[in-house]
Order: structure tokens, then sequence, then C-alpha cells
């Protein structure tokens, strides 16, 4: 079972990739889940990076949270939302905690806790609720749940001595009040990968790691940050989330289109250069590796409408062709897999068609461009957690020889 080196006190390497949560299949949006900006501030511990409490946030039951071994109840959990909300329900998620092999693990007495003050004061006990043995069950809530900040507090298991397992938390509600305010991503943050440097320029976000040998280049609402790494010995996905207060960034990373670990850190407040990003410009990472994601492109769901904030990124694109007379590029549309193949990839190549129509309209050469879908034939992240599918929805160019 539990065979992992933990990396971290809040959050680990987490090596196993995300599958299907076996969710309800309505389409409500999960307030408490990693792509809807929710932030786990903090745990009382967790077993390994393979059972880690960021889990409970990712969208999916196949993987979960457990305790450290031995280590006695109660466990507590510190989530900050995006944005003021109503909560209506509560969902606790024990579907495929391990009660075949270790009787009694699954989470049962949990405590909700709610403040609209801080992270660290200011709750009330809303609710103990009971959950279901290896199984999913929602719970309402009573009226007048508020909530900025949730403090979920596991007080027992099914009789399971050593640990405790809870797969998945989701919330549902409305909001009351406007999305926070965060302050810039830019600055350094001192991560489980050592020292980050991000900065911010509108939406467009770049940043290096491992002294300048890492560098990542993406897409930011100023909450969530969708971006591709690149180092030497390869590439990959991350999305990463921050916290109000701007101190701390909650997220993921993948490679080969899997899962691979929790990436996080605290932003520094000594000094914030720690490595040259320079060389993170669109013709750098073309030159290293043929081709980049641009996250920086957004459509209207399910359409090929570009949306009007994605005309920062397709300036940078034609800035990079106006500066290189002689590239070509091929526009790629990708997706994520929850329609069907076909539908796919139509709508992929209708998507990298309007990239391509939009470059052309604004004085591109049209022989220089080409466009190609592929619908969710490739892709960068797993496509059965929300994260994952947020990084399959891309646009990527290729330089052409």
């Amino acid at each position: 079972m539990k065979t992992s080196l933990c990396l971290g006190l809040l959050l680990c390497v987490h090596v196993a990739a995300a599958q299907s949560a076996g969710k309800n299949a309505s389409q409500r949006n999960d307030i408490m889940g990693m792509v809807s900006g929710a932030v786990l501030l903090s745990s009382s511990g967790e077993y390994n990076g393979k059972w880690m409490a960021l889990n409970l946030l990712d969208g999916t039951n196949t993987l979960g949270w457990c305790s450290p071994g031995n280590k006695p109840l109660p466990h507590t959990f510190i989530i900050e939302l995006a944005q003021p909300y109503h909560l209506n329900s509560l969902v606790l998620d024990n579907t495929n905690a391990q009660d075949s092999g270790y009787p009694g693990i699954s989470a049962r007495a949990v405590e909700l806790w709610v403040s609209s003050t801080s992270s660290e004061s200011g709750y009330k006990k809303i609710a103990t609720l009971e959950a279901t043995q290896s199984a999913r069950k929602e719970f309402p809530l009573p009226a007048g749940s508020e909530a900025r900040w949730v403090k979920l507090v596991v007080v027992s298991n099914w009789g399971n001595k050593q640990y405790t397992e809870l797969m998945e938390v989701e919330a549902y509600g409305s909001p009351t009040g406007a999305p926070v305010q965060r302050p810039p991503l830019s600055g350094a943050y001192d991560t489980n990968y050592g020292a980050l440097q991000i900065t911010q320029d509108g939406s467009h976000v770049t940043g290096c790691y491992y002294n300048g040998d890492g560098q990542i280049s993406g897409s930011s609402d100023g909450r969530t940050i969708n971006a591709e790494w690149r180092q030497k010995n390869g590439n990959g996905t991350m999305l990463m989330t921050l916290s109000s207060r701007g101190d701390f960034l909650n997220g993921v990373w993948y490679a080969k289109g899997e899962l691979q670990g929790a990436w996080f850190g605290t932003r520094r407040s000594g000094p914030q250069k720690v490595c040259d990003d320079t060389r993170n410009t669109l013709s750098q990472q073309l030159k290293q590796g043929g081709r980049a994601i641009l996250y920086g492109i957004h459509f209207d769901s399910d359409s090929a409408n570009l949306r009007p904030d994605s005309e920062p990124t397709l300036r940078q694109v034609m800035a990079l062709m106006q500066s290189q007379p002689g590239l070509r590029l091929s526009i790629e549309g990708h997706t994520d897999s929850t329609n069907t193949a076909a539908y796919n990839l139509d709508l992929s190549r209708r998507r990298a068609q309007a990239v391509v129509d939009w470059l052309v309209k604004n004085g591109m050469t049209a022989g220089r461009l080409a466009s190609q879908g592929f619908g969710s034939s490739r892709p960068v992240a797993d496509n059965n957690s929300p994260q994952g599918r947020a990084l399959n929805r891309r646009v990527e160019l290729v330089a052409q020889n």
C-alpha cells in the first residue's frame, strides 16, 4: 500500500495518475475544486505523497487523502474559496477508500466550520456530518451558511485504529460577493522544487526555476495559472492557484500526460530575483523544442469564437512572425475528451482555423500559416480531472521547416 516518501508538511509528490471521479453527472460547479480557485491552506498531516491532502480538491475520487499512520484523530483541513459563497450542500466521498484491505478506514464523522473573517479566525460550526463508508453522500446545509474559508475536521472513522481516508470533498452554492482581488503573481516563491520566480504581464505569465534551467510560460486570470514547464530533459504542464493574500501557490504538474505531483510554495519576502528568465520568449521556446503551448488563447464554450482576452497572446504571435519573416507556423487545436471524438476533432480544427483567420485579418500572409486539429488525441494532462481537462484545452504553435 503506502510506500512513497513525503516531501513536505502540507503537500507531497504524487506519482499516480488521477482517474475518473465517478461523480454525479450534473454539470454543477464544484466551488471547492482546484480549478474553481479553491486553495488548500493547511492540513494536520498526510501519509505520503501519493495520499496527499490536495487530492481532496482534485475533482477525482480514485486517489484521496490518508492520515499519517497511528496519528490520533481528529484531522483538520483549512480550505480557502475563491470568493464569498452561500453554501447549499457539501459532499463527502469515500468511494474507493481501502476498506477492503483496511476495514473501517473511511472517514465517518466530519465537522464543517465556516468563516467569513479570515483563515485563522471567526469560525463557527454549522454541521456534523456522517460520511457513508466506501460511498459518496451529499448533505444539504443549513440556511445562512456563508463562507470564504472552510475548516473540515475529521472526528472519527468507521473503526480502523491506524489510518483514516477521505477521497474527495465537493461544495455547491452561489456567490454572495465579487471574486477577491489578489496581489500580482510576480515575485519569488520557495517551493517544494526550489525557488520559483514568476513574472506577470497582463494575463501572460513567465517564470524560471532550477536557477534558470527550468522555464514556465502560460496564462493567468489573476488567480489560476495554466502553464507549460520546460527543462533540458523534458517538458510538461502545470496548474497553480494563488491564495487571496498572495502568499501561497497551490498546484499540480504533469509530464507525458500524467499527473506527477504537487507543486506548491510560499512567497518569499527577501530577494525576488532568483534566476534569469530572459530566455523564456516565444521565439526561444520554438527554438528549443519546435513548438510552444499558448494558454492565453481562449474560446467561448463549445465554440470557435475567440474571446477578447485572447488578443494579447495573438498579438505576441503576430509580433514573432513580423520579427522573423522566414518563419512559418502551423496552428494546432486541442480539446479535452468531454464530447465525442468526431465532435472534438471538428471543434479543434475550427479553433485552429479561427486563430489563423485572426492573424491573416490583422495583416499576416496566409501562406505562412497552416492549421490542424487533433481533438483530444494528444493530451498533455489527464482527462479525468477538471484541472487536467483545463490544461488539455489549448492551442499550440509548431515551427515549420
